[in-house]
């Protein structure tokens, strides 16, 4: 009897796994010393922080990043920053940061689109970035995604049936386009409240959100990393130019 050959194809870069999902995962972003500064960082803004709004299903806190060190350092992490790199390009720049607490009321929210009229056109240019603290079980409010979704914003319904609930790891990471239909899923009355960290990317060329004020931070500029102070959206880091083609 022949020996089987195996031929494993190599693995697919979060570009292609984007172009042709919508969504790209990856596991163990942070060494277990991040994770728990994080931790102890997401509980003391939910003590001490001031929310956005406080609601029956969900809790909202804005521009996390000018709360704690370990919010901003999550700007320097290599493998969030490579997935930004190769989707949104060199020229990358923060949209948006924040912590969404969801809340077991035993039922899923409503799928949706993030930045659907971008997306539509050109999905790689708006990229949410998911950061998972704790494991989040099936019905602990996972968020789900439809692959393929983001290749037709025209449709809806139609896509439910092919859902995807990502059931987290600590320390893992989900990324989506603007176009990307998902959700927070099923969080069942027994379970406790799941945070989960945000934070959205855009390229340079493009308006930051009206609420972001990280840009205006002084504590956060002063000592920032030429990186990081393009991230902010202060100024380009040297070398970086709009017409800089990402190598891929």
């Amino acid at each position: 009897m022949t020996e089987a050959v195996d031929i494993r194809q190599r693995p697919l870069t979060p570009l292609e796994r984007m172009n042709r999902y919508g969504y790209y995962t990856e596991k163990n972003v942070f060494t277990p010393d991040q994770l728990e500064r994080l931790r102890e960082a997401t509980a003391r803004l939910m003590r001490e922080g001031k929310a956005e709004w406080l609601r029956e299903h969900q809790d909202y806190y804005a521009n996390v990043i000018e709360f704690d060190e370990a919010f901003a350092e999550v700007l320097d992490n290599p493998v969030v920053l490579t997935g930004v790199e190769e989707i949104i390009g060199p020229d990358a720049q923060i949209y948006s940061n924040e912590v969404l607490v969801s809340k077991p009321i035993g039922q899923a929210h409503g799928w949706h689109r993030d930045k659907m009229s971008i997306g539509r056109h050109n999905p790689n240019i708006f990229l949410k970035v998911c950061l998972y603290l704790d494991e989040v079980a099936i019905d602990g409010g996972p968020t789900g995604v439809i692959p393929e979704s983001h290749l037709d914003g025209y449709k809806g319904e139609e896509c439910y049936p092919y859902k995807v609930d990502f059931l987290a790891q600590p320390g893992s990471l989900l990324a989506f386009g603007g176009n990307t239909m998902h959700r927070a899923g099923l969080h069942a009355a027994h379970r406790p409240a799941r945070p989960v960290l945000f934070y959205t990317f855009i390229g340079w060329w493009m308006k930051q959100a009206d609420y972001y004020t990280g840009n205006k931070c002084q504590h956060l500029i002063e000592n920032a990393s030429p990186m990081r102070r393009q991230l902010l959206g202060v100024e380009m880091r040297p070398g970086i130019a709009l017409d800089l083609t990402p190598e891929i």
